[in-house]
């Protein structure tokens, strides 16, 4: 299991359990849960930005799909085995990249990668030569 509750989810007793971990991240993040508490969680593997944790896991993906075919050249429609949309989650990055709202370290890591920013002028380019 994990600590990636949704925000809407409900214990079978009526606990709104998302709600309260929805909370708790605002308190973290706010500075104003105490130190125990923290620890508490931490020691429960709670994760703290699931935007970002859901990045790195994807950032795992890709870096997979590289060790398989060589690059991060990943089709639109590609699907990993356990049904994640890598594709999609590339072409958004490329997208937020291309817009300025990639943060640096993000950027910084994809690079470090071989991603490749223009993959469409790219794939253009190997067919044209090969073609």
């Amino acid at each position: 299991g994990d600590c990636l509750v949704p925000y809407t989810f409900e214990m079978e007793d009526g606990t709104k359990l998302g709600k309260w971990v929805s909370s708790q991240r605002k308190a973290y993040f706010k500075g104003t849960m105490s130190e125990e508490r923290t620890q508490r969680l931490e020691e429960l593997n709670f994760v703290w930005d699931p935007l970002a944790a859901e990045w790195g896991e994807n950032l795992g993906r890709l870096v997979r799909y590289k060790e398989e075919y060589g690059d991060c050249l990943v089709r639109n429609t590609f699907e990993m085995e356990d049904g994640t949309k890598l594709g999609n989650w590339v072409s958004r990055q490329r997208k937020a990249y291309s817009k300025g709202t990639l943060s640096e370290e993000c950027t910084q890591r994809l690079e470090e990668l071989g991603f490749v920013w223009a993959a469409l002028s790219l794939r253009h380019g190997i067919k044209n030569m090969v073609g």
